[in-house]
């Protein structure tokens, strides 16, 4: 499926044929004559001048402050940051036949976030403030949710059953910028959703994760973090260098493997 709404600039089409128009905006390279013609198929002009809708849409590419990468039910959704837009390559489904490449006023990002990532009010039962497992233990454990696969005795109790009989979707939200001298240049936020409510991951190098029980205000809190405070930013950089910059997504590894 391939459209164009011109009122929004959303655009929408196979993952491939978004991949390469993403790939031909932050580099200047990739199959520009096949989103050309994806291009004029859609009404939404070219490359080299595309409808204003779109053109808006790309403008966080050309030259993106903050890169995102959102990861949801298994698979990395690159995004960025601009001056005052976002845009996010959409994964609809597994199959990627009809992605979207989407646009907003960066000032809507979180409420955006809030509402794909299903943030709202959870069970307070009590849980225990923190468990540690071993990192490959818990993402089999998640990965194989995705894959509805059981999960019953992966992981220490109260977690294992959280898991194994309410498991809603896992998610990771990072975003990475240009960071001010002997400042952090990136935040990342892992968490778990089930009925019994949300849970944070700290994954540690020791190849351990931490597991703590999250609010949803905790949640809000720690998804608007991905948009750094200017302190944090270089101002003298004039974009996110393209070698940081995201340009493909697609499934998770870990996700992937674990479901061979």
């Amino acid at each position: 499926m391939t459209a164009f709404a011109p009122e929004t600039g959303m655009l929408t089409a196979s993952r491939g044929l978004i991949n390469a128009l993403v790939q031909a905006t932050v580099t200047g390279e990739g199959d520009t004559l096949a989103v050309d013609a994806l291009l004029a198929e859609v009404g939404a002009g070219s490359l080299a001048a595309p409808h204003p809708a779109l053109a808006a849409a790309l403008e966080p590419l050309t030259r993106p402050i903050i890169g995102v990468r959102l990861a949801k039910t298994g698979f990395v959704m690159p995004g960025w940051i601009g001056e005052g837009r976002f845009t996010l390559h959409v994964h609809r489904r597994p199959t990627g036949e009809d992605d979207q490449l989407v646009s907003m006023p960066a000032g809507q990002l979180l409420h955006f976030l809030v509402w794909l990532l299903d943030v709202g009010p959870r069970p307070r039962d009590p849980r225990p403030p923190e468990t540690t497992v071993p990192s490959e233990a818990l993402n089999r454990a998640i990965a194989f949710q995705l894959g509805d696969r059981a999960t019953t005795g992966l992981l220490p109790e109260p977690l294992d059953a959280a898991i194994a009989g309410g498991f809603r979707d896992w998610w990771l939200a990072s975003a990475r910028w240009p960071a001010a001298p002997d400042r952090p240049g990136s935040f990342t936020v892992e968490v778990i959703d089930t009925d019994a409510g949300l849970w944070s991951v700290e994954q540690r190098e020791d190849g351990t994760a931490v597991v703590r029980p999250l609010t949803p205000l905790g949640t809000l809190l720690a998804l608007a973090e991905l948009v750094p405070d200017n302190d944090l930013v270089d101002q003298t950089a004039p974009r996110l260098p393209v070698q940081d910059t995201p340009i493909v997504g697609g499934q998770v590894k870990w996700v992937g493997d674990a479901l061979r």
